[in-house]
């Protein structure tokens, strides 16, 4: 699993040197990057033509490289000829961290750190992120795609890399597939690789795996360069390429196969909007309120014919849910939602929420227009995730929002929510909020 050691060429908040390259398709820098509090180094490479709208390609080296080193390995700048933004980054000691829960999660704020850099520097297409790697950078895309959610990794392309759970961050299911929400995968094997956890015989059961994930048939459509092919009537793309002779490397014809998967998998136009309630909870969110919650409250909505009747006492919460189905805060940006006080300034905090983690517990009020909740007055609330104070980017299941005033029961704080939905990307922001104005 070893490719080479390198040496760590930038230290950090976003620094670099840049060189050109591949003809001059590309501008090519070494940067860092602080993700969970220490500096992470990463190549990058830009096209020169722009990057706007163009997809991000993510390579991960085996144990023991570097970035420079799988980026030599396998070109796939080349294959894709200035069309994406590709990054190379650099393990820390040289490993990835896929072997540990808590590596496997450390991993997964870099990914989304890099992304949202990349997303605010160069306006990246986020529907067409991708994953390749080769050995332990293979394991580690396949343990990215199995904890990131589908609209925030598209696709993976796996040189020799395994497939496993840590702390049961996923499961089998009864047909051979796994639990976890895989992306279109193409798998990429020497059949004379005989290397212990990552062997020939390792990468046939992972594409088992797979496939049954999917739900593929036994046909299979020929997919150039041969020998790859396709798996037919899958749920998303599931490709293998099988490769006589070759043991524990690059084949010659990786980075062309990997990019031509990765084209297959056009840009996802998101829907303008979400509704969450609108008379009634909508599009499969559910209602995990603790606490007074009437949904089918009658008088005074803001819109159509009900509103929700939050009495709302001891920190008690009026909770959206959307269990097993998590929400991307890339793809949906913002909240929206009007809300109208009994007594104003009710003492609430909105947060999101994943599985048993809170994320961004933080006040109200200043997503309030006009500056808080108005006694007998529907106000809007607009709330933008990634903006502080919330500087939220990652995937969510819950929307919370929770009283903060402890009171006891017989003095609650009663508060009126109608038509809740998600903004998707590019949704416009109202030109006057707060301060006041209404």
């Amino acid at each position: 699993m070893h490719q080479g050691r390198g040496i760590l060429l930038a230290i950090g908040l976003v620094l670099g040197s840049t060189s050109a390259s591949g003809g001059g398709l590309y501008t090519v820098e070494n940067r860092s990057i602080q993700s969970s509090g220490v500096p992470r180094g990463f190549v990058q490479a830009t096209p020169t033509s722009g990057a706007n709208g163009k997809p991000l390609v993510i390579v991960l080296h085996g144990d023991g490289g570097n970035g420079s080193g799988i980026r030599a390995a396998l070109p796939i700048e080349a294959s894709a000829a200035g069309a994406a933004v590709f990054v190379y980054p650099n393990a820390p000691g040289g490993t990835f961290e896929y072997f540990t829960s808590i590596g496997r999660s450390r991993e997964v704020q870099f990914v989304r750190d890099l992304v949202m850099l990349l997303r605010n520097e160069l306006n990246i297409d986020q529907t067409r992120v991708f994953l390749a790697g080769f050995s332990g950078g293979g394991t580690m895309a396949n343990a990215l795609a199995c904890r990131l959610e589908n609209d925030e990794i598209r696709g993976v392309a796996v040189n020799a890399g395994s497939l496993y759970p840590i702390d049961n961050d996923f499961g089998y299911t009864g047909n051979g597939g796994v639990s976890c929400a895989l992306p279109a995968t193409m798998l990429l094997w020497g059949e004379a690789d005989n290397t212990p956890g990552v062997s020939y015989a390792t990468g046939v059961g992972i594409r088992n795996n797979v496939t049954a994930t999917f739900a593929c048939n036994a046909g299979t459509t020929v997919f150039a360069p041969a020998p790859c092919v396709l798996y037919n009537g899958c749920t998303r793309d599931a490709g293998w390429c099988s490769i006589p002779g070759l043991g524990h490397s690059i084949w010659s014809q990786s980075a062309a196969a990997s990019w031509a998967f990765f084209q297959r998998q056009a840009p996802v136009v998101p829907p303008s909007t979400q509704d969450i309630y609108t008379d009634s909870l909508q599009n499969g969110w559910e209602n995990f309120s603790w606490g007074q919650v009437n949904f089918a409250h009658a008088p005074q909505p803001h819109s159509g014919a009900l509103s929700i009747r939050f009495d709302a006492d001891s920190f008690e919460g009026l909770s959206f849910a959307k269990p097993g189905a998590a929400i991307s805060a890339a793809q949906f940006p913002e909240l929206r939602f009007w809300i109208r006080g009994t007594v104003g300034n009710e003492n609430f905090n909105i947060s999101l929420q994943t599985a048993g983690t809170l994320h961004a517990d933080v006040p109200l009020a200043g997503f309030v227009s006009g500056g808080g909740i108005a006694a007998g007055v529907w106000r809007e609330v607009r709330v933008r995730f990634a903006d502080p104070p919330m500087s939220y980017s990652g995937p969510f299941e819950r929307i919370n929002i929770q009283d903060q005033s402890g009171t006891a029961p017989a003095m609650p704080q009663t508060v009126y929510v109608d038509t809740v939905s998600l903004l998707a990307a590019g949704s416009p922001s109202p030109a006057v909020f707060a301060n006041g104005f209404e």
